[in-house]
């Protein structure tokens, strides 16, 4: 085994024992490891969705939960939502998508497409930024303020195109406002000619902070009525999609605490 891989070995397994958030001096001091080279490794397994920076420290992420369950829970949640995003793409005549928290990014799981949606540049697998997508800004929504702070960093941030928000105050007050209408929209901050509407996606019994949406030219997307019923779509779809995943990730917590597989996360 390589040193490197060694090390980011030693990482995840001093964080499974502590079992507890772990700020960076008390991982360097209790592992021996200095505070650089611990950053450096952390770092990548944060982009790995292996670990995660939350406001009390370091913690194991939600890809080892998944490795850990005999059911990883992306796939399950794939697997129930799909057919509701086919549907919610039939009934918008646009392009629906599902998406979730992965390290520092978004990530989408999964799509579907209407017959007349316009295509997208993005696809499933596809690493998207939070701050200017509206999937991105319906998950930050769900996080702490002090997490939003650590994920998108001191900033300025990425200018994709003129409307995108670069200044992490501005974007956590648009978090703040999507977390109080129940939805975000992205006017063309990532893709030009594009508009999206999503709301949150939060399982209770895991830490999978997601998003379902509804994207298409900004033509068809901005008229009232229509934001309004792509609005009442979304707003089914996510309550559906809750109620059909919310039983599995349930158990899946509740074996984890008696000692199954599922106790990773």
């Amino acid at each position: 085994m390589s040193e490197s891989a060694g090390k980011a070995l030693d990482i995840l397994f001093y964080l499974a024992r502590t079992g507890c958030e772990v700020s960076l001096a008390r991982l360097s001091r209790e592992t021996g490891m200095n505070k650089a080279t611990a950053l450096r490794y952390l770092s990548v397994l944060e982009s790995r969705g292996v670990v995660e920076r939350r406001p009390g420290g370091w913690s194991l992420g939600l890809a080892l939960f998944e490795l850990g369950s005999r059911v990883p829970i992306r796939a399950l949640v794939v697997e129930k939502v799909r057919p509701i995003l086919d549907r919610l793409a039939r009934e918008s005549g646009e392009s629906s998508n599902l998406a979730c928290l992965a390290g520092d990014s978004a990530i989408y799981l999964d799509r579907a497409e209407a017959n007349r949606s316009l295509r997208m540049r993005s696809s499933p697998g596809d690493r998207l930024p939070l701050y200017c997508t509206g999937v991105g800004k319906a998950i930050l929504s769900q996080l702490p303020e002090e997490r939003i702070r650590a994920l998108l960093g001191p900033g300025p941030l990425p200018k994709i195109n003129e409307t995108t928000l670069t200044e992490p105050e501005d974007v956590i007050r648009e978090a703040q406002r999507t977390n109080a209408m129940g939805y975000s929209v992205d006017h063309e901050e990532y893709e030009i000619g594009l508009t999206c509407y999503a709301m949150p996606l939060h399982l209770p019994g895991s830490d999978f902070a997601g998003a379902m949406s509804i994207s298409g030219p900004s033509a068809r997307m901005r008229n009232p009525e229509t934001k309004e019923r792509f609005l009442q779509l979304l707003t089914a779809a996510t309550q559906e999609a809750f109620q059909d995943i919310s039983p599995y990730t349930f158990n899946q917590k509740t074996a984890g605490s008696a000692g199954s597989p599922a106790s990773s996360s």
